[in-house]
């Protein structure tokens, strides 16, 4: 693949990164995309631990980091790391393999919520089977779902092994509730109904495998290790496999992984996925089965290849031509917002080497990194809001987090980006973050409203701004000759309000 175009390289970084900045898809034009993608895939990883821990050292109080510390190091890490793919595939999968600092022990262990982020960063393009073992032998992930001190079953006190992971590593992270055809479809029984992928014997049987780990260390930090005095050593059958007795546990911990690499459900229910955290919503089922036969088989004869996975989803045609009802997604509010200050060159003020915002996360967005309300992330996949969307048997499982409250509170937020006191990157407030619009003001100075509209269409949607916004803005400007800045402002304003910025489509 080649970017012929600023459209096309534009859309591609939309969907690769957190958001363009200003230059780089210009700078990509008759660029090969291959080249692009494997020096990202080659740059070094950016710690969300360490960088968590330089945010802890600047802002000197606390006896700890707290949860905005590690969002605040996360921004650093989306706003101006280099590692950009990485990091944005990271991202979607914080909300497959979901750990949250909502728990209450998680919520005291910031350090080690910024590390479990770190796993998903170096597993990125790595093996699935790799990044599942990870995943379940991380202490964060040990405590969220309560595999951590789960012993053998006991007949004489009836305790019986937590079934909580066992139940999650199956519906969540691996091959799904239903039996799933490699493009995703559901495979059907004779009466019409889905096939169910696991059945409750098997939960009870795969939690005998999750016996016998525990934590190494009180902080979190490190793999989760096998007491194999707390692991059950009988035969076991499992999704249609047999165990044998006497093994050990991390040797029957090898044996799920590759099981669950291998299931014919795993591809689709994992490929379908990532590809709606990341390009569309409702993905044909050719796209689906083109990208699940990367995960069978990356060409090389290994399955589960993660980095090939990324590169079928990113590289597929369809990304690029297909009309929007099946390439699109709303940006999740958290997004629209990282891609606003990127878009607009973000700089902390006074000086400051480090983010010292957290965006009131809290009460802005209805979600932060890593801080879903429960392992279902803030949103179903399936999810379809009455109206349109279910009618047309779509999903748009974004708007599962978007109500009124959210709408006003984002949009008064972006407009609080624009004010005119923030369009000064010199200004001292150190907790501030300021942004770059002065070749705006040069535009409106200048009373050229068709060169802002093409500086705006570039910036915030890939340069292909749909022409009915492109109508709102002209009109809008009167040449009434007020302060740049505050018609940068109102114009700005009404593009980053329209759900056209809030929604990624291909307009190719």
């Amino acid at each position: 693949m080649q970017f012929d175009s600023f459209q096309h390289a534009s859309r591609w970084l939309d969907l690769a990164t957190f958001g363009p900045k200003r230059g780089e898809a210009h700078a990509m034009i008759d660029k090969r995309a291959k080249a692009w993608f494997d020096e990202q895939v080659s740059l070094p990883v950016t710690s969300h631990l360490s960088q968590c821990e330089k945010q802890f050292d600047a802002q000197d109080y606390g006896k700890m980091p707290s949860r905005s510390t590690r969002i605040r190091a996360w921004l650093d890490i989306a706003f101006y790391a280099d590692d950009q793919l990485r990091q944005r595939i990271a991202y979607a999968l914080t909300q497959i393999f979901v750990a949250s600092d909502q728990d209450a022990t998680l919520i005291n262990h910031t350090p080690a919520v910024a590390n479990y982020n770190d796993l998903l960063c170096e597993h990125a393009f790595g093996n699935y089977r790799d990044l599942l073992k990870a995943v379940s032998l991380s202490p964060v992930m040990g405590h969220y779902l309560t595999m951590v001190g789960n012993q053998i079953g006991d007949p004489e006190t009836g305790r019986r092994p937590d079934e909580n992971y066992a139940r999650e590593i199956l519906q969540l992270f691996s091959v799904g509730l239903y039996q799933r055809a490699s493009d995703g479809s559901l495979i059907l029984d004779a009466n019409g109904s889905p096939k169910p992928c696991y059945h409750e014997k098997d939960i009870q049987e795969l939690a005998r495998v999750f016996t016998g780990w525990s934590h190494t260390d009180s902080h979190l930090m490190t793999p989760m290790a096998a007491n194999e005095s707390d692991h059950d050593r009988g035969e076991k059958h499992i999704l249609g496999h047999h165990f044998a007795k006497n093994v050990p546990a991390d040797q029957e911990m090898d044996q799920v992984m590759e099981l669950l690499l291998h299931h014919p459900s795993t591809a689709p229910n994992i490929c379908k996925n990532l590809i709606q955290k990341l390009v569309s919503s409702n993905p044909s089922s050719d796209y689906v089965r083109r990208v699940s036969e990367v995960f069978d088989d990356n060409g090389e004869g290994e399955t589960g290849d993660l980095k090939a996975v990324v590169w079928a989803i990113l590289t597929d045609d369809e990304v690029y031509t297909a009309p929007p009802q099946s390439m699109s997604k709303v940006r999740e509010p958290w997004l629209s917002l990282v891609y606003v200050y990127r878009a607009l060159d973000v700089l902390p003020g006074g000086g400051s080497a480090l983010v010292e915002s957290d965006l009131i996360y809290l009460k802005t967005c209805n979600q932060y990194p890593l801080g879903s309300p429960s392992v279902f992330n803030f949103y179903l996949p399936d999810y379809a809001p009455k109206g349109v969307v279910a009618d047309n048997n779509l999903v748009a499982p974004e708007l599962q987090i978007v109500d009124w409250s959210h709408v006003i509170y984002v949009h008064n937020f972006i407009y609080g980006i624009l004010r005119l006191n923030l369009q000064d990157i010199n200004k001292p407030l150190k907790k501030q973050l300021y942004i770059d619009v002065e070749s705006l003001k040069v535009l409106i100075q200048n009373k050229d409203i068709e060169g802002f509209t093409q500086e705006v269409s570039e910036r915030f949607f890939n340069g292909s701004m749909p022409e009915p916004l492109k109508r709102v803005l002209r009109e809008h400007y009167n040449g009434i000759d007020i302060h740049p800045g505050k018609w940068v402002q109102r114009l700005l304003f009404i593009a980053l309000a329209s759900p056209y910025f809030h929604v990624q489509e291909n307009r190719a």
